[in-house]
């Protein structure tokens, strides 16, 4: 596994534990209705995005040390990481736009969408992106295919 595949995989390890941590805690004890800021699941769930982001730019630091093979990127691992933000880039377009159109026909009633589906839309797409990246990088690197195009 070299450096970028072990990129992928810590990042996707790293946010797919913020996911799983944060989505639960913004649905339970009454979710939308009772997401309010300053309260203690606001407070939770900021401190395990903030501890995602050190845990990953710290995996960034440790894994930026040249190897000993003296190579560090190819141009299959340029290709990769181009290809996968192309498809990244897509995947949260297509996720933006459907959580959005069911936010409008969930509320299209009351004329206002409660301000705490803002705080979980823009959350998630940090982690849509930040997966999806990872996974497909990782798909990319494990296939037998010579080339991506």
């Amino acid at each position: 596994m070299n450096r970028n595949q072990k990129r992928a995989l810590y990042s996707l390890l790293i946010w797919g534990a913020v996911v799983a941590i944060f989505v639960p805690l913004f649905f339970i004890n009454g979710g939308v209705n009772t997401w309010v800021p300053g309260s203690i699941r606001v407070i939770i769930s900021s401190s395990f995005i903030i501890a995602g982001f050190v845990l990953f730019f710290l995996m960034l630091a440790i894994t930026k040390r040249k190897g000993i093979s003296g190579v560090e990127r190819d141009e299959r691992d340029i290709l990769i990481a181009r290809r996968a933000s192309e498809i990244t880039v897509t995947i949260i377009m297509v996720y933006v736009f459907l959580a959005c159109i069911i936010l409008y026909f969930v509320y299209r009633e009351i004329n206002a969408i409660p301000r705490a589906w803002m705080w979980f839309l823009g959350c998630t797409c940090l982690f849509v992106g930040f997966i999806s990246s990872s996974a497909i990088s990782l798909i990319f690197h494990s296939s037998k295919v010579k080339s991506i195009e």
